[in-house]
């Protein structure tokens, strides 16, 4: 499951133990297998590795001494079945037919490209919910960044309860107060934001000690993107000295690595092509998938010295070619955790990284134009066929 099986199960078990020097096993064998592990073994191996990695923080790379942490989230596209559809829900189209499918959040540490967070959760469910889930975890240093499906009172009251940093773009018309700012033309102004009934009534019966009269304090700023509309940005960075006005729109489009990394997880990792039918089966494939993603950027990340050196007589910048470092990860990564050899394959990872590298065309903008959602996933699950090759 780790290794990212996505073709024919039988072809998927034929070559795994053949690279382990065993005869195969049966796809029922392996079925009634993978149901006795728990989906929160994958969970829990995610967060294991995430502390590994933050264990040493001299070797992150942050913004202000905070860490970037971007939060967004992704619908999944699931397939018909009547336990798969009463655990993660549905979702009715303009042509009235019921599509299955769950809700995926994730917190990605934007400078240094790790999944620290995740979740899968039924569709009915909003993106608040993981958001506030994420929250519960927030470390002092981390500098949360969210778009504008986001921006409410009661997460900006619960950032400040716990003294959580936030940068959270917001509409034009988000309150009162936004539309005043807006029609100011000022830059930045500290403004206050008044509860509302239904979010107090909400605040009380979690517990929080809050009435009409409550506010929450924030920082109001405008960017201007060239485009009809600013970007109206609220944070609780307050101090106007060490966080000038014009740092803002640097920090706000970091945020765009949450969507490179949900093409990285739909489209290369192909996580919506499950390799079991049940709920306990879709658990285990998202968050092996976010395991494989860490372990790539785990190994990219290792290449950053010798890139650089690459780079420095170079007019046009090398990366690293995410697709193909991709295939050629997942056949390995099972050797990664049982080879007594782990050192060896890992180097041989980082050298064949490095001989696929792309140029990066700086400027490049690609329009989204507005289209049927399906036809944006490269790839989906079919209970009666997956792939040979």
């Amino acid at each position: 499951m780790i290794s990212q099986s996505r073709r024919s199960l039988s072809i998927e078990l034929n070559e795994y133990f053949k690279d382990l020097g065993e005869n195969p096993c049966t796809k029922s064998a392996f079925c009634k297998a993978r149901y006795r592990v728990l989906w929160s073994f994958f969970r829990d191996w995610h967060r294991h590795l995430i502390d590994l990695v933050y264990a040493n923080p001299r070797t992150l790379c942050t913004w202000k001494g905070h860490l970037l942490k971007a939060v967004d989230g992704t619908s999944i596209y699931l397939f018909k079945d009547v336990e798969v559809e009463k655990e993660f829900g549905s979702h009715t189209n303009q042509h009235k037919c019921i599509i299955p499918m769950a809700r995926a959040g994730i917190e990605l540490d934007v400078l240094n490209g790790y999944c620290t967070q995740a979740q899968l959760q039924p569709y009915w469910e909003g993106e608040a919910v993981f958001a506030e889930a994420f929250l519960a975890h927030s470390k002092p240093h981390d500098l949360r960044i969210y778009d504008r499906h986001f921006a409410g009172f009661e997460l900006i009251f619960n950032h400040l309860q716990l003294s959580a940093q936030f940068v959270m773009r917001c509409k034009i018309g988000f309150n009162k107060v936004v539309k005043k700012f807006v029609a100011s033309g000022k830059k930045q102004s500290i403004v206050e934001f008044s509860i509302t009934a239904q979010v107090c009534k909400a605040l009380q019966q979690k517990g929080y000690s809050v009435d009409s009269k409550t506010r929450v304090r924030v920082r109001l700023l405008r960017i201007d993107i060239g485009q009809a509309e600013p970007e109206i940005l609220i944070t609780s960075l307050l101090n106007l000295r060490k966080y000038p006005h014009a740092c803002f729109k640097e920090v706000y489009n970091y945020r765009w690595g949450d969507e490179t990394r949900f093409d990285q997880i739909k489209n290369k990792l192909q996580v919506e092509v499950f390799s079991g039918h049940k709920p306990q089966a879709i658990y285990q494939d998202f968050f092996a998938t976010v395991i494989a993603s860490n372990l790539h950027n785990l190994i990219c990340t290792e290449c950053t010295q010798e890139l650089e050196q690459t780079n420095a007589d170079k007019e046009t910048r090398l990366a690293i070619n995410q697709n193909v470092s991709i295939g050629l990860l997942k056949p390995r990564i099972v050797t990664l955790f049982l080879s007594n050899k782990t050192g060896a394959i890992f180097d041989e990872l980082k050298k064949l990284f490095l001989k696929h590298l792309e140029p990066i065309r700086p400027g490049r903008n690609y329009p989204r134009p507005k289209t049927i959602r399906r036809l944006k996933g490269k790839y989906q699950t079919f209970k009666n066929y997956r792939r040979a090759s």
